[in-house]
């Protein structure tokens, strides 16, 4: 069984809250508390939990395997017929020419499979004759006769069906089924988790935008108005205001745009969570700046390659058609069969008569034989079966080899898209405080009257420009943090998500 641990948290707009305080941090969303509540509701995460736990079924239905087996029966006979001319002359009851018979039989026994790929059956058979012939052959007025006999029976091949390659093939493949379910599920929870996290640092990325287009529009109306004022004094021409204008309604498309950008971003957020469409306007907390080493501190791929799971399923499907390859060349092999039977009987007047000799072995009898089976002309069923199991296995050590690849280009390509986003969002933290002093500058001079309130304006809304760009910078860094984590197999432990096997 599968569990995904520290998911039993509260859902946005689920619980009621008595406090103001607690209502308010129920709607905090946090990165944490949000991929923790993925994995709690998520769909796709719940079908690939059921898909383990059908593996898991599977398994347990393989391993019942060496289970013995009871089986019994019971059965009465009744007939009345005539009896033949032969039938007559061949017993002293010649006189008798109607048979009228009663049979009860009951069988009990144990039947089991070795390691070996050996059948071991055991059996104890009793049976109570009622006729008129035995009441005829005796005359002592009873018509009974009872038979007891305890049978084993032994079937041991010796080629085909032979070994543990053969008989434990299903219950090997089922143990891989198992943990490929388990990394199928752990693969799944990574997808979602990735997924989910992009668009949690889109959401954040749209909300932490929308105030900074609503600066840039009133800025642009700022812009207009004093555009306005010089070109009525006469001091710029008229096509100053057209442009001013122009830009305004730029930003109100733009601030058009940032709106539609929260829509969508919280629709995914809704759909990942199995939210209602009313629910949104989350409170995403500030994040604290990221550290520079993460990427540094983490090892190589090769030691990562064990977390990752499209080369562990890779893995495992190589080692499941191998027991298959082995099964089928075991399947090709012709079917020799040592036969062994050994049974000990009683005869006797009423079934406990009848018993008596059976445990003393006093009326033996066995055999042992050979049986032979092999398909006769060209190429068999068998050793088609073979040949297209090897055809499998190269497929799945390719699969499994391109994995390894793929993996060692997606974690370098990962990490070094970690670091470009980092150097970016250092440049564009500097270039934002670069524009910041100037604008402070400008102010100042706007305050001595020595610098023109359109420069001012035209700062201001360079450095919230520079702010919007740092702002998708760091949205950029978020996700490609993401991605590696995602790669090195740590994502789920940075969110407080633990996968454990049970």
């Amino acid at each position: 069984m599968l569990a995904a641990g520290a998911c039993a948290l509260a859902l946005p707009g689920a619980a009621a809250q008595s406090a103001a305080a607690s209502a308010a941090d129920a709607r905090t969303l946090t990165p944490r508390r949000f991929i923790q509540l993925v994995v709690d509701r998520n769909a796709e995460i719940a079908y690939a939990r059921l898909q383990a736990r059908i593996a898991d079924r599977g398994l347990a239905a393989e391993a019942s395997l060496y289970q013995p087996t009871a089986f019994g029966s019971v059965r009465h006979e009744s007939r009345r017929r005539q009896r033949t001319a032969e039938e007559q002359l061949s017993s002293l009851a010649a006189r008798t020419s109607v048979l009228d018979e009663m049979v009860n039989t009951a069988e009990a026994g144990l039947r089991m499979r070795a390691s070996t790929g050996a059948e071991i059956s055991t059996s104890l058979q009793r049976s109570l004759r009622r006729n008129n012939l035995i009441e005829a052959l005796y005359n002592d007025g009873s018509d009974r006769e009872a038979t007891a006999q305890l049978v084993v029976t032994v079937r041991q091949p010796l080629l085909k069906g032979r070994g543990t390659d053969a008989v434990e093939a299903d219950l090997r493949v089922a143990e891989l089924e198992r943990e490929v379910g388990y990394w199928t599920f752990r693969q799944q929870l990574l997808k979602m988790g990735s997924e989910a996290l992009s668009a949690y640092w889109q959401l954040q990325r749209a909300y932490r935008s929308h105030p900074l287009r609503q600066r840039l529009l009133d800025n642009a109306r700022e812009a207009l108005a004093d555009a306005r004022e010089r070109a009525a004094a006469g001091r710029v021409a008229v096509t100053v205001e057209d442009e001013a204008r122009a830009l305004l309604s730029m930003r109100e498309s733009e601030l058009l745009r940032s709106s539609q950008a929260i829509v969508e971003a919280e629709a995914r957020i809704r759909t990942l969570l199995d939210l209602p469409p009313e629910d949104g306007a989350w409170a995403l907390p500030a994040l604290a700046p990221m550290s520079g080493d993460d990427a540094a501190t983490a090892g190589a791929w090769e030691r990562r390659l064990d977390q990752w799971p499209p080369f562990q399923i890779a893995s495992l499907r190589v080692r499941q058609n191998q027991h298959r390859l082995d099964f089928a060349r075991n399947q090709a092999q012709p079917q020799l069969d040592l036969q062994a039977n050994w049974g000990s009987h009683g005869l006797g007047r009423n079934p406990h008569s009848a018993m008596n000799p059976v445990p003393h072995n006093r009326y033996p009898d066995w055999y042992v034989g050979l049986y032979y089976e092999q398909p006769l002309g060209g190429t068999t069923r068998p050793e088609a079966q073979y040949q297209g199991q090897q055809l499998k296995l190269e497929q799945a050590e390719l699969e499994a080899r391109n994995a390894r690849i793929g993996f060692a280009n997606d974690w370098r390509s990962r990490a070094d898209a970690l670091q470009l986003a980092r150097r970016d969002v250092e440049q564009l933290r500097a270039d934002l405080d670069s524009r910041a002093r100037l604008l402070r500058a400008d102010e100042s001079g706007l305050r001595d009257q020595l610098v023109p309130r359109a420069r001012v304006l035209r700062r201001e809304a360079e450095t919230l420009e520079s702010e919007l760009r740092l702002v998708e910078g760091e949205a950029r860094l978020w996700t490609a943090l993401t991605l590696f984590q995602q790669s090195e197999g740590l994502l789920l432990t940075a969110y407080g998500v633990d996968v454990t096997w049970q």
